[in-house]
């Protein structure tokens, strides 16, 4: 597991293995706090329950092979993340951290999907990590009611729990989160009192989805905005997303296309990660071309969109995207015939965005071959081309959106 990692990789695990200087000595920086994030994903089991206090339990404590099914249950890349604290477990560096104030809250009805915990480091300080969007279908409807939204759930169940928190730490706070968690970060540094925010030290968005227009024009967003250090890798799409994006860094990925949203690709050297000068084509498409699409709809549109879109997508009659991919014989045809249904102008705006969201969530999922069953009569999207950024010109892909047969351009 993590003990074993090799000095020579250039990632998370390498740099867990070879950096052995305590955070007195240097102080917690970009790479720790994308370590630190992704703790927060893991489920913990009901008997860690000092983890769920202000005093918290040592961290090497969850590092138990019979608590590892549980904690990484519909989760992302539940071996990485095992590995991960098996390395955050041998690390001199991080091996003495307590986690503490872990609430796990997820509400279906209210579209609710949030998790955080806190780590508490020497001297008082702590890092406040927040989790990112799980494999729940409700987690990425709340992610994709942020496009119109600004005040979701679990945004709001942010601010509160950093405000809770505060109390009960004595020194510097940080904040930070992967995917989804790096944008809970950013609104609970933007959303949370004068008196929080004054001692925050610094907060970190990995990867994490922007914010509409109207969020990031708040005065407080405004004054406090320095203190935001946001990364994403060069083929960002996650990141990418919505009207609106905070100033960010760029970071080389060992892996390619929308593969690169998952941390352990993520290329580091020495302590700090390698840096590129810019993001992709296939991120360029996104941050461009697709928000534009999103931000010329009302506020209206965007949630009839979303709510279609989910619509199609629950037709599939399963709670995770892993249960979706696993059950295809059932689960595409039920979710092609809903699509199918649709009026073509509509159906054209969720084949779009269902390409996209597909792609994101099942990197490795290929639509199969289905047989016995008489596929409605659209064209379906290419989703290698949407990978690789490969998109004919902007005026004939509205030409194609407004066609009839409604198709994703290729």
């Amino acid at each position: 597991m993590g003990a074993n990692a090799s000095q020579d990789e250039k990632n998370l695990f390498g740099y867990l293995a070879r950096e052995f200087d305590s955070l007195g000595d240097r102080p917690l920086g970009e790479v720790d706090s994308l370590v630190l994030s992704c703790l927060s994903y893991f489920r913990l089991p009901e008997q860690a329950a000092a983890a769920r206090t202000p005093e918290g339990m040592p961290l090497v404590d969850l590092y138990r092979a019979d608590w590892f099914e549980a904690m990484t249950r519909d989760l992302w890349d539940p071996e990485g993340l095992v590995r991960l604290l098996g390395a955050v477990a041998a690390s001199p560096r991080l091996r003495d951290l307590r986690v503490s104030d872990y609430v796990d809250d997820f509400d279906e009805s209210a579209e609710k999907q949030f998790s955080a915990c806190t780590l508490r480091l020497p001297r008082g300080a702590a890092y406040v990590s927040f989790r990112g969007t799980d494999n729940s279908v409700v987690g990425w409807k709340e992610d994709f009611n942020m496009a119109f939204e600004t005040g979701v759930p679990s945004q709001l169940a942010a601010v509160s729990y950093l405000e809770r928190v505060a109390s009960t730490i004595e020194g510097g706070i940080y904040l930070g989160g992967h995917s989804k968690g790096g944008n809970l970060a950013a609104y609970a540094l933007a959303r949370c009192p004068a008196d929080v925010a004054g001692r925050v030290v610094r907060a970190f968005s990995h990867d994490g989805p922007g914010f509409t227009e109207e969020a990031l024009s708040d005065v407080a967003w405004l004054r406090r905005a320095h203190l935001l250090s946001k990364t994403v890798p060069r083929s960002s799409v996650i990141g990418m997303l919505f009207e609106r994006q905070e100033d960010y860094a760029v970071v080389d990925s060992s892996t390619s296309g929308l593969l690169q949203h998952n941390p352990f690709s993520w290329v580091v050297e020495g302590t700090d990660f390698v840096y590129a000068e810019g993001i992709g084509r296939g991120a360029r498409f996104v941050d461009r071309t697709l928000n534009e699409w999103i931000a010329s709809m009302p506020n209206e549109e965007r949630a009839a969109l979303v709510d279609t879109l989910f619509s199609v997508i629950g037709a599939g009659g399963k709670d995770t995207f892993g249960q979706l991919s696993e059950n295809w014989q059932t689960t595409v045809p039920a979710m092609l015939r809903e699509l199918g249904k649709l009026e073509p102008g509509e159906r054209a705006k969720i084949t779009r965005a269902l390409a996209l969201l597909v792609r994101t969530v099942m990197p490795d999922f290929e639509l199969p071959q289905l047989p016995e069953f008489e596929m409605p009569q659209f064209e379906l999207p290419d989703f290698a081309a949407l990978e690789q950024g490969r998109m004919v010109p902007l005026e004939e892909r509205m030409a194609r959106l407004s066609s009839p047969e409604g198709g994703f351009p290729a």
